[in-house]
C-alpha cells in the first residue's frame, strides 16, 4: 500500500545525426539533425526526518531531458549506485537509497510506536510473518526497514498527485512543472508519520499470509505539516552551503514537525 504513495516511492534521449547524400553536391538532407527534446531543471532530496537523522542527499538541482522521469532525475540527483529502483505494475519505485548509519537503533526512538502498535494491534512489528518480513539492510535503508510496512515515498510540490492521477518513479518530467521540488521521504507508517493521510493494516492476516488494510483512511500522526517546496529549491541554488542562512534552512529541513512559519523565514534568508 505504501507504493500507493511511492513510491502509487521509479531512456536515454539519443540524438542521432544523419548525413545524406553526396558530399559535393549541396542538398537540404545533408547534416539533418535530429531536434534535442526540451530540458528540465528539478530539485531532489532525500530525507528520513521520522528516524531523526540528517538527510541522505541535500537539496540538489538537476537538469535532463523532460522523456526522462522521475525515477532517472532520482538516480541522476544520488548518483549511480546510491538508490535500487525496480519495475512493477504501479511503475519505477525506489526500494532503498544508500545509507551506512545504524537506522535500526534510531527507529528505538521512533516518536509514533506505540501509535502505530495501537492502531495495528502490533502486526507491523511481528517478525514471525514470513511474507511480511522486516529487514536489515547494512548498506541501504530500504522499504520494510524498521517494521513491516516502512518504505518511500515523494510528492512533487508537496502533493502525491494532479488531476486524479497519481505520480510514480515512471512518470516523465513533462508531466511536471519546470522548476519541480520532488522530495524524498522514509516513512514507517504508510506516510501517517509525515503528516499524510495513509491506509495502514487492520492488524490481521490474509488467507495469502500477508497483511489485510484497512479501507478506510488513517489521519495524519500531527497537523500542520509544513509545505517545503520553496525551501528545498533555494537550498538547492544557495552557493555557501555552510553560512547561515543555509544551517538555519537545514535545521528546519531535518524537523519532522517544522512549523510553516519557520520554514517559510529560513526560505527567505535564503
Amino acid at each position: 500500500m505504501i507504493r500507493r504513495l511511492k513510491n502509487k516511492l521509479f531512456a536515454t534521449l539519443c540524438i542521432t545525426t544523419l548525413t545524406l547524400g553526396a558530399v559535393a553536391a549541396p542538398s537540404a538532407f545533408n547534416s539533418v539533425k535530429a531536434d534535442a527534446a526540451p530540458t528540465k531543471t528539478v530539485y531532489v532530496d532525500v530525507e528520513k526526518n521520522v528516524l531523526g537523522q540528517a538527510p541522505i542527499l541535500q537539496p540538489k538541482a538537476v537538469t535532463l531531458s523532460d522523456t526522462n522521469t522521475i525515477a532517472d532525475a532520482t538516480k541522476q540527483a544520488v548518483g549511480d549506485g546510491n538508490v535500487n529502483i525496480v519495475s512493477s505494475k504501479y511503475g519505477k519505485y525506489v526500494t532503498g537509497f544508500k545509507d551506512t548509519t545504524d537506522n535500526q537503533a534510531a527507529f528505538e526512538d521512533y516518536s509514533f510506536t506505540s501509535k502505530l502498535k495501537n492502531l495495528t494491534k502490533g502486526i507491523v512489528f511481528r517478525t514471525d510473518i514470513p511474507k511480511q518480513p522486516i529487514v536489515t539492510d547494512a548498506n541501504y535503508l530500504s522499504e520494510k526497514e524498521c517494521d513491516g510496512i516502512s518504505g518511500w515515498m515523494f510528492t512533487v510540490n508537496n502533493v502525491d498527485h494532479v488531476n486524479s492521477t497519481y505520480y510514480d518513479g515512471s512518470t516523465t518530467l513533462d508531466n511536471v512543472p519546470d522548476g519541480a521540488t520532488i522530495r524524498w521521504e522514509f516513512s514507517a507508517a504508510a506516510g501517517c508519520d509525515l503528516g499524510l493521510a495513509g491506509y495502514l493494516p487492520d492488524g490481521t492476516i490474509s488467507d495469502k499470509g500477508t497483511y489485510n488494510w484497512s479501507y478506510t483512511q488513517t489521519p495524519a500522526f500531527f497537523s500542520g505539516r509544513a509545505d517545503k517546496t520553496d525551501l528545498i529549491a533555494k537550498m538547492a541554488n544557495h552557493a555557501n552551503k555552510t553560512d547561515t542562512a543555509y544551517t538555519n534552512a537545514l535545521t528546519q529541513l531535518e524537523t519532522l514537525q517544522a512549523t510553516q512559519g519557520a520554514v517559510n523565514t529560513a526560505a527567505g534568508a535564503l
